[in-house]
């Protein structure tokens, strides 16, 4: 079995690639491309976004899920790759003929029906998702490197043919393209391990119900944000797509690089439920979900205090007014967390993706009546909708908690203990950077003096964490500061 650290340093480092790239390349095309495009561009991606579960059909979370149970048994491994393969086909090839009826009933706009039949080409991408199997089998160190080159290709293109204000074709073309090469790589990659077997037809009548749950788990995520961005295309400007969409997603890649360190234990924790070992799988997730919330809740704090700052250097002065969007998304950060730990590493990896499915409507079907009730009343402004999803979360979380209590699936007082304790510690970050701005006062414009506020900040949250953490001897800070000391002496 291989190394968890490595695996966990491996993920890591491909989330990282995930933000570093997208940083570089985000921040020069808000300044080249047209506000009026890009918004155009992202009512397309959402467009595209509704459709990629049905693609997938959950295939992501039960391959990994199955295949991690019997991945020392190559025949059932095949037999489980070409099952759900041929499925991922199937599924692919008839979300793309409703994804293609559909777009005039969506949109009347030439334009973006040329935006979203390039942006289709990652739709059709989805037959070689098999990203599961690599992380089941724990192949974290191809995907970093694979990552790597694509993202440098990627990269380079972007340079190369986008270079005016109305190029998003050409950007839309890389996105798609560089999309179905990642995918493609990884196909032939796992190839040399797996092989496709003959599949009775009986195999795919006992998929269907355990897939039906995951895929309406899949679905039901899109209640929240992709529900949001849909009802802002159709009441707002174009811009305020691009506004929602650009906080969503600065918070969610830099979020995501914790998340994917957390992430590669969700294979080992399936492994520890199948050895039916209790034990085992009570302490990693107490660990992991420590270590989430120790990372989590100052990343989350931090970037809802430099919220308007981080928005502005990311996407330039002329995109301020969605900094409030990303301090939204940075609080929902923090809580987010706590979903993950309960939804994925408990109530999914317990076989509970049915009952996750249902409890995902409701939370969804709240944020609809919430998103509804801001259409009706004219509201344009897409921080509002970035709330609702917030509050609808909340109500998730709480009856998630419910249905882990009720069914004695996991012991949950050491989870939220050391969540309650760094969010509580991090709410010192909110006096501190009002000081910070009273003495290093910006006007929102990218100088000397802009730079130097968000750096005392991040300095003064930094200390102020860490001297809190030693005063009452935090666990897992003493650890980090011990094995420093370790590498100093050793």
């Amino acid at each position: 079995m291989k190394d968890i650290r490595i695996n966990a340093l491996a993920n890591t480092l491909v989330r990282l690639l995930n933000i570093f790239f997208p940083l570089i390349t985000t921040a020069y095309l808000s300044r080249i491309l047209s506000k009026q495009l890009y918004g155009e561009f992202n009512i397309a991606n959402t467009y595209l976004n509704w459709f990629i579960p049905f693609a997938t059909l959950g295939v992501y979370n039960y391959g990994i899920r199955e295949i991690s149970k019997v991945k020392n048994n190559i025949h059932k491994i095949n037999t489980m790759f070409s099952t759900l393969f041929y499925t991922s086909v199937f599924c692919t090839i008839v979300t793309m003929i409703f994804y293609v009826a559909i777009m005039p009933v969506y949109t009347r706009k030439p334009s973006i029906h040329l935006l979203m039949l390039i942006l289709g080409i990652q739709l059709m991408a989805q037959i070689f998702y098999i990203e599961w199997i690599n992380e089941a089998f724990e192949n974290y160190t191809f995907l970093f490197y694979k990552t790597l080159s694509i993202r440098i290709i990627m990269l380079v293109s972007i340079f190369t043919f986008v270079k005016e204000a109305d190029d998003i074709i050409q950007y839309a073309f890389i996105m798609s393209f560089s999309q179905l090469l990642n995918y493609l790589l990884s196909y032939l990659w796992i190839k040399k391990e797996v092989h496709f077997v003959k599949v009775p037809l009986e195999n795919f009548k006992h998929l269907v119900k355990p897939l039906i749950g995951l895929f309406l788990l899949s679905n039901a995520g899109m209640l929240y944000t992709n529900l949001d961005l849909t009802f802002v295309s159709k009441i707002g400007a174009p811009e305020q797509v691009s506004y929602y969409a650009n906080g969503q997603r600065m918070i969610m890649l830099i979020s995501g690089v914790i998340s994917g360190a957390i992430s590669v234990s969700v294979p080992r924790l399936s492994y520890y439920i199948g050895m039916e070992d209790d034990r085992s799988y009570q302490r990693l997730i107490n660990k992991s979900s420590s270590m989430f919330s120790f990372l989590m809740a100052p990343i989350g704090m931090g970037l809802v205090v430099l919220g308007v700052q981080a928005t502005v250097l990311m996407y330039g002065t002329r995109y301020m007014p969605g900094g409030i969007v990303t301090q939204v998304f940075a609080f929902r950060a923090i809580s987010w967390a706590l979903e993950i730990i309960m939804g994925t590493q408990v109530i999914l990896i317990k076989g509970f993706e049915n009952k996750l499915s249902i409890l995902y409507i409701i939370g969804g079907l709240c944020n609809l009546v919430f998103d509804s009730a801001l259409y009706l009343f004219g509201v344009t402004q897409p921080q509002y909708y970035a709330i609702t999803t917030l509050l609808a979360e909340y109500i998730l979380l709480f009856i998630e908690y419910r249905f882990i209590r009720k069914n004695e699936l996991a012991d949950l007082s050491k989870v939220f203990a050391p969540f309650v304790k760094y969010a509580c510690i991090v709410i010192g970050f909110v006096p501190l950077a009002f000081f910070v701005n009273m003495f290093i006062p910006t006007n929102m414009v990218i100088n000397m003096k802009f730079i130097l506020n968000i750096i005392v900040t991040i300095i003064v949250c930094c200390v102020y964490y860490g001297i809190v953490l030693f005063g009452i001897k935090d666990e897992i800070f003493m650890e980090i500061l011990e094995k420093i000391r370790g590498r100093l002496h050793g």
